[in-house]
């Protein structure tokens, strides 16, 4: 028995649904997209994050070279690395993901690159079914009023004493510039790469912060010896005054800046 057109084009139909229903569901990173174009950074999700809307909820760990361990309640830890592809639209316009790959090259899971504007992510839904969830865990609140800062609020020169922070925006970045003279012939200079934290109103580095010792000799050659990459802090501007706080070895304890 001969099947007709009409039925054969309803089976090609439901086959179609089925794929899109069984793809549709992962971005799929495209060969064409100009990676150039896309912004790789992680900044924005490196920290701690614990599942939500789980029993047996797991801790997702975002570290500043590219990787990431997944622990498990029960006991257990997975790791890979995060990369940042881009998927392509019909009009030619992209959107960015983060991409989990574990170390065998098997992706994991995939969740939306959303910092828009240079903001710090709060959380990671993955996919277009949301089916994984992990909000941050880091705790960055701060006491004082927040009513009227906004980011450029952050931008400008500050000082305090023989230390001065300089705060810039740079496409999807806030970076701060922090250097404290020593004496005439020696200063150590701190390079911080920072998101907005929308929830708490202050800047945030949670990784990848350099700290430098730049040194002048008494032939005006200057030397600069890296002492550290992996600093992070939080600046925070409340009342008009600029707080640092360096989580690496409290270099701006007790410091208040202003501009």
């Amino acid at each position: 028995m001969k099947v007709s057109g009409f039925l054969r084009y309803m089976v090609v139909l439901m086959l179609a649904l089925c794929v899109a229903l069984v793809y549709g569901k992962t971005p799929m990173a495209s060969a064409e997209v100009d990676m150039s174009k896309v912004d790789t950074s992680i900044q924005a999700i490196i920290g701690t994050w614990r599942e939500g809307d789980a029993l047996d909820a797991r801790v997702l760990r975002v570290n500043p070279d590219y990787t990431y361990e997944l622990v498990y309640r029960g006991g257990g830890t997975s790791c890979g690395t995060v990369r940042v592809i881009g998927e392509e639209h019909p009009d030619g316009t992209y959107s960015p993901w983060y991409s989990f790959d574990e170390v065998d090259g098997k992706n994991w899971a995939m969740f939306p690159k959303n910092d828009v504007d240079g903001t710090l992510q709060k959380d990671l839904w993955s996919g277009q079914d949301g089916a994984l969830h992990f909000i941050r865990f880091d705790n960055y609140e701060y006491a004082g009023k927040t009513e009227g800062i906004t980011p450029e609020s952050y931008l400008g020169v500050w000082g305090c004493g023989r230390c001065t922070i300089v705060i810039n925006k740079e496409d999807n970045k806030y970076t701060a510039d922090i250097s404290w003279a020593n004496s005439a012939a020696e200063h150590r200079v701190w390079t911080y790469s920072c998101r907005y934290d929308k929830d708490s109103s202050i800047l945030v580095c949670p990784g990848n912060g350099l700290c430098t010792d730049a040194i002048v000799y008494d032939n005006g050659k200057e030397t600069d010896v890296n002492v550290y990459d992996d600093g992070s802090c939080e600046l925070v501007l409340r009342d008009g005054v600029l707080k640092w706080y360096d989580n690496k070895d409290k270099a701006g304890q007790d410091m208040e800046f202003l501009k």
